[in-house]
């Protein structure tokens, strides 16, 4: 069996793929660290917890992580109109029964993957800063992981958080080019560009899930309430951009995958319009070696109903 650790920013889409992980019979999530993003690291801990809950399968321990990003404060003037201020939609969902362990995420990871190396893929739904934090305390130790599987960037598309840039990418850019640089293992990126047009949760979706009286399959859409409301204003119905649940059916099934690009890929650190944005050399101009492959294309209709029957 596949053995996962997930790295996550726990919002409402995230804690959405965290229900698909721990759902998933062919994997087991050995663990969930938690980093600032969507939410305060302190909430996003307080919602994996909630997440497992709903879940329903088994309870893999949860680990804190950082609170800020490696080099600037990217919580300082958030909007959080997408997840809700608590992440969670703004519910009043009553506190986890769980709680997270004393060890600091970092701390957990690197003494995991040393122990065990070859073991472990990890997949990461939010900033990167925790795993950047391992590239500089303990470098070699991401060498260890079979695959790293990364929410970030946009693909060969526009950005979600600024014209050129994806929101965890922009997030903490620093901690995106430290690991695109030090990981020394198989990176895959499953960005933006795969969670819109042909990919989005259309109206017909949502009413499906609606129909099927899940009280796991309300719960994933009631969280997600805000996102659905913007959409509705900027698409004229509802539907949802499930941005970390399809990155977690990429890392989950890798056969939903119908193009790719392995190529260099680096991020932009310059403090201008396109801080955050991630380039890839697919033309293999700069004669560097690759060190990620970059997700262009999905079956678009078995990914949703991937998404869909882990969630009912």
């Amino acid at each position: 069996m596949r053995k996962i650790l997930i790295d996550t920013d726990t919002g409402s889409d995230d804690a959405v793929a965290l229900i698909m992980a721990l759902r998933e019979p062919s994997v087991h999530v050995e663990a969930i660290t938690t980093v600032m993003g969507n939410v305060e690291v302190e909430l996003a801990t307080r919602n994996a917890l909630l997440s497992i809950e709903r879940a329903g399968t088994y309870a893999p321990p949860v680990y804190q992580g950082l609170s800020t990003g490696v080099i600037n404060d990217p919580l300082e003037g958030k909007d959080y109109g997408i997840h809700g201020r608590d992440g969670m939609g703004d519910l009043g969902l009553p506190d986890p029964s769980g709680s997270a362990e004393k060890e600091h995420a970092v701390d957990f990871l690197i003494r995991t993957i040393e122990s065990h190396p070859g073991e472990y893929e990890m997949v990461t739904l939010g900033p990167v800063t925790n795993l950047a934090w391992i590239a500089l305390r303990s470098p070699g130790t991401l060498s260890k992981l079979k695959r790293i599987t990364m929410m970030m960037g946009t693909g060969p598309y526009y950005g979600n958080i600024t014209p050129f840039s994806e929101g965890n990418a922009r997030m903490d850019p620093e901690a995106v080019d430290m690991v695109l640089r030090r990981a020394g293992t198989d990176i895959v990126l499953a960005g933006w560009n795969l969670c819109i047009n042909e990919y989005l949760f259309t109206e017909e979706d949502i009413t499906w899930l609606e129909e099927t009286g899940s009280e796991r399959a309300k719960f994933c859409l009631d969280i997600n309430h805000d996102l659905i409301d913007l959409n509705k204003k900027r698409f004229g119905k509802r539907t949802i951009d499930f941005a970390d649940p399809v990155a977690m059916a990429v890392a989950l099934e890798p056969g939903l995958v119908t193009e790719s690009i392995t190529a260099y890929t680096n991020v932009e650190l310059n403090h201008g319009l396109a801080y955050g944005a991630i380039g890839v050399d697919h033309c293999h101009q700069s004669g560097k070696p690759a060190n990620a492959t970059t997700i262009t294309r999905l079956d678009a209709d078995r990914m949703k109903r991937y998404i869909m029957e882990h969630i009912i």
